[in-house]
C-alpha cells in the first residue's frame, strides 16, 4: 500500500529534523498555517528535500480544514495524519501503510463521557485509514470546528456512525505531547465551544438509532 503523510504546521522550524527523518520515504504534504517566514522557509525546504507537496495558508484556519486540504492532494492507498511534534524509534510506516480497510487506527485511545455515556476515540496527533473510507464520510468537519480540540473526537464519533471501527496500534513513534499548542498563545480558546458542538453531535447522533 502506498501511504501518505498530512501535517498541518504552524512555527516551531526547530520540530523539522526529528520529522523529516520520521516521514522520509512516504509522500509528505505539509500544510503550512501562517507560520513565521524562517519557519515557511526551512518548510518549503523540507518539502522540496522530500519530493512532497508544501501548501501555504495566509491565516491559520485551524486543524480540520488543514487536513481536509492534504487530504484533497494525497494519492496514497492509506493516509496519515501525523503532527509536526513526533520522533520515529523505528519503521511506524510499514505498520502504517499495512492497515486494513473498516477502520481508523491510531497509537492512542481514550474515552470522553456525553451524558456519562462512555464514547471511545483515537488522538489526532496521528490517525491512519484508507482514503477512500475518509473521502466517503466527508473527512474532517472543518466547518464546526475551526479552532484546536475537539475535531478528532468528532471524526472518530462519525466514523462510528458509518461503520467503522476505531482500533488502537502500536506505532514507534513519540508523540511530545502539546509541545505545540503549550507554546501557542489562544491555542485552547476554541477548546469549549467545540467540546459542546460535539456533545450536541453525539447526542443527535444518539437520537436518531
Amino acid at each position: 500500500m502506498s501511504l501518505s503523510i498530512i501535517t498541518p504546521w504552524h512555527n516551531y522550524p526547530e520540530l523539522i529534523p526529528a520529522y523529516e527523518t520520521a516521514v522520509r520515504g512516504a509522500e509528505v504534504i505539509i500544510i503550512d498555517n501562517a507560520s513565521d517566514a524562517d519557519c515557511a522557509e526551512a518548510l518549503r525546504a523540507m518539502v522540496e528535500r522530500l519530493g512532497g507537496v508544501y501548501i501555504r495558508n495566509d491565516k491559520n484556519d485551524g486543524f480540520a480544514r488543514a487536513n481536509n486540504q492534504g487530504l484533497m492532494k494525497a494519492t496514497g492507498d492509506v493516509v496519515v495524519f501525523l503532527n509536526s511534534d513526533v520522533e520515529a524509534t523505528g519503521d511506524w510506516q510499514t505498520i502504517a501503510a499495512n492497515a486494513k480497510r473498516g477502520n481508523l487506527y491510531g497509537p492512542t485511545m481514550n474515552t470522553q463521557y456525553v451524558d456519562g455515556i462512555p464514547v471511545m476515540y483515537l488522538e489526532g496527533w496521528c490517525l491512519i485509514a484508507h482514503r477512500d473510507e475518509l473521502e466517503a464520510i466527508g473527512g474532517w468537519n472543518d466547518l464546526e470546528f475551526p479552532g484546536l480540540y475537539w475535531e478528532d473526537n468528532e471524526l472518530c464519533w462519525r466514523a462510528h456512525m458509518n461503520g467503522i471501527g476505531l482500533k488502537q496500534v502500536w506505532l514507534p513513534l513519540r508523540h511530545l505531547s502539546n509541545y505545540t499548542t503549550s507554546r501557542t498563545p489562544g491555542a485552547y480558546d476554541a477548546s469549549e465551544r467545540n467540546r459542546a458542538i460535539y456533545e450536541a453531535i453525539v447526542r443527535e447522533g444518539r437520537d436518531a438509532l
